[in-house]
């Protein structure tokens, strides 16, 4: 009678483990608009995001709120498959440029050594089509410690949080993604930029 209880545990707790849910794949290619904050820096910033995670290249517009109600306006191009990062101001139009390296692009899907937190439904279940069923994951990366919320139909990002003792807690909500890439030039250098 142990023995087929304790094989039964076993059984058990094989399924279970085989059970286990790994993080799903985020696409590679997206625009959406986001809000980022950083309360222990004192800043908002809310943009319109180009994605390719296949080319290693971010391309933000930016609208930078600061407490003392001041806004700034940057066309930030991260072309880390080249090493280089362009800075459009949009008021003065003056560009500046800086080397940046390919380790220092994150991804936004969920970190292959992700924690499964949980399971929950934006909006209401009551109604078919009324709500999204997201997951939350988190744990540590070469960032800090970050919890994040994705899609399970799609793995598109809903938000995520990141803190460092450099950085501070950073907070991002992402809404209206569209999958592809509208316009394929988007991650050709502003012309202001060029020679810099």
């Amino acid at each position: 009678m142990r023995a087929c209880l304790a094989l039964c545990l076993l059984f058990f707790a094989t399924n279970v483990k085989s059970q286990a849910l790994a993080p799903c794949d985020a696409p590679d290619f997206l625009e959406a608009k986001i809000i980022e904050v950083n309360r222990e820096r004192q800043y908002e910033v809310r943009s319109r995001l180009s994605y390719d995670a296949r080319n290693y290249r971010k391309r933000y517009v930016d609208e930078v709120f600061t407490t003392d109600d001041t806004r700034e306006y940057f066309d930030v191009l991260y072309l880390h498959n080249v090493g280089i990062e362009y800075r459009l101001d949009l008021q003065t139009r003056q560009c500046e440029s800086r080397d940046i390296s390919q380790e220092q692009f994150f991804p936004i899907g969920i970190p292959k050594n992700a924690t499964f937190y949980g399971e929950a439904t934006i909006g209401t279940k009551g109604f078919p089509g009324e709500g999204v069923l997201v997951q939350t994951w988190g744990g540590q990366s070469e960032r800090g410690r970050y919890s994040g919320i994705w899609t399970v139909t799609g793995c598109l990002p809903v938000k995520e949080g990141y803190y460092s003792n450099q950085t501070g807690y950073i907070s991002t909500e992402f809404y209206d993604i569209t999958l592809g890439i509208s316009d394929p030039n988007v991650f050709m250098p502003p012309k202001e930029c060029s020679g810099v």
